[in-house]
């Protein structure tokens, strides 16, 4: 494995994250619209809501990231943390990178909130990271529930 550091991202990371961000977006098809602004108040102030881990070479180069947040089930009474983003940059996979990474937020979350589970999801067509995240001791759902998942956008 490339010798690498994990640490919490800075408000001075926004270049080279973002560089990842987009690629995680044309990976999934989804639209790149986070911006620099949003990346700080999101994820670099004091007690932001969304905890975002880097992995860095020695060069200063970003081979990963993953980002998550709690998740507050009120009548249940527990906390679930959702790993909303885990990503490794091409030249970097097969280097237990995005593991160290899934590890290190996971005892992150545990720090800050306390004891909870976790959360993840993958896209049904993306066979490697399900069984990555299956070999690190993620199942699907045991308790399905026929629901819909609603949104409203902001106007």
């Amino acid at each position: 494995m490339t010798n690498i550091r994990i640490r919490p991202v800075r408000s001075g990371d926004w270049l080279k994250l973002e560089i990842l961000v987009a690629e995680i977006c044309k990976f999934h098809g989804d639209k790149h619209g986070l911006t620099r602004a949003q990346f700080d108040d999101f994820a670099t102030r004091d007690n932001a809501p969304i905890t975002v881990l880097v992995a860095e070479t020695e060069q200063g180069v970003f081979a990963g990231f993953v980002a998550g947040f709690p998740i507050y089930s009120f009548q249940a009474g527990k906390t679930m943390f959702e790993i909303q983003n885990l990503y490794v940059a091409e030249e970097f996979r097969r280097q237990r990178i995005g593991e160290v990474l899934m590890i290190n937020i996971m005892q992150s979350a545990r720090r800050k909130c306390g004891k909870v589970g976790f959360k993840l999801g993958a896209l049904n067509w993306n066979e490697g990271a399900l069984e990555f995240y299956k070999q690190l001791g993620f199942i699907p759902n045991p308790n399905p529930r026929e629901s819909i998942k609603l949104v409203r956008e902001i106007a």
